[in-house]
């Protein structure tokens, strides 16, 4: 018999697409995303809630602040980040909830475990802007989605997948349009290729980053 903790330790990595009409709907809301005030405001933007769904519909948790061990995050380890939450509009819209469908089913996350989700804009002004600046690493979750929503006037800006901190990417690609991974964040390690911009003109890539620690 194939139990639970077989099929969450089995669980390595999968790749998707939102539908058109979901990117469609999420796109436009990141161009009101608000100041970010911590040291990577300089080049990210973001919303930041947490959700249960419980048989296809989401519950908004209370607010709570964002922190991550220096361990895990070099560049923002052991700061207390409070962010302004994700906008009502777009948590009404299903379009959102097919976020968290693509997640749980993939990645074997049970109805009512707290899932956290980071709307984020990464922009460049006349240079390069990091991406990634935490370089190849792990989120410290069991389980974390990527969503690629929109790249404009960008190069680079690859995501990778590696099967360790030291090994070259084994997945790179410039995702776009709804196009996602989803991975066992214990098992493979993450990065991303910083973002020129093309022209004069700012550029940016839209992603939703959602994690979750499973329920045992």
């Amino acid at each position: 018999m194939i139990t639970n903790k077989v099929k969450n330790e089995s669980f390595y990595l999968e790749l998707g697409q939102l539908t058109q009409d979901s990117v469609n709907h999420l796109a436009p809301s990141f161009d009101c995303l608000p100041p970010n005030p911590y040291a990577d405001g300089k080049f990210r933007l973001r919303r930041y809630s947490r959700f249960t769904v419980e048989q296809g519909k989401l519950h908004r948790l209370d607010s709570q602040a964002f922190v991550q061990d220096e361990s895990i995050n070099h560049f923002q380890g052991n700061v207390v980040r409070s962010y302004e939450e994700i906008d009502n509009r777009i948590i009404a819209d299903p379009a959102f909830t097919e976020l968290f469908e693509h997640f749980q089913r993939m990645s074997n996350v049970a109805d009512n475990t707290p899932i956290e989700v980071h709307q984020l804009r990464i922009f460049a002004d006349h240079k390069s802007a990091e991406v990634a600046p935490e370089g190849v690493h792990q989120d410290g979750f069991d389980r974390i989605g990527i969503y690629v929503m929109k790249r404009h006037n960008i190069e680079g800006g690859n995501i990778n997948v590696h099967l360790d901190k030291n090994s070259p990417a084994l997945i790179s690609h410039d995702f776009d349009k709804g196009e996602f991974v989803v991975l066992n964040d214990r098992k493979f390690f993450h990065s991303a290729q910083p973002i020129t911009p093309i022209d004069g003109d700012q550029g940016y890539m839209d992603i939703f980053v959602l994690t979750a620690n499973l329920i045992h």
